[in-house]
């Protein structure tokens, strides 16, 4: 019984340290896998980002609600809005973009 008990508090721990904030800070200079720079700056409402010289607005609406961060978030190249989930680990983000049935999970770094 107590290796069940360890068993059960070890996967909480383990699910908690992944968990996401209200006070998560995206704020800052993040580069994408094609090396583009997204400047993501905190709103009254949440964040945006913004790429390029042109500061193309990439990602939109970012807001915690119901213990998770979603946004949309915009590829230019393609011309392809969605809908997102974003999750702050040590020092990159993950985004989990979702259209229609499809998903994708892209990382930016600091």
């Amino acid at each position: 019984m107590k290796i069940i008990s360890l068993f059960i508090a070890i996967i909480f721990l383990h699910l908690s340290s992944f968990s996401q904030k209200a006070n998560d800070d995206f704020s800052g200079k993040w580069k994408t896998d094609e090396g583009v720079i997204i400047s993501i700056s905190k709103t009254e409402n949440g964040f945006i980002g913004k790429a390029g010289i042109k500061d193309i607005l990439v990602l939109k609406a970012v807001k915690f609600a119901d213990g998770r961060w979603s946004g949309i978030v915009y590829n230019p190249k393609k011309d392809i809005t969605a809908n997102c989930e974003l999750q702050l680990e040590t020092e990159r983000i993950k985004i989990i973009a979702r259209k229609g049935l499809f998903s994708k999970t892209i990382y930016w770094t600091k």
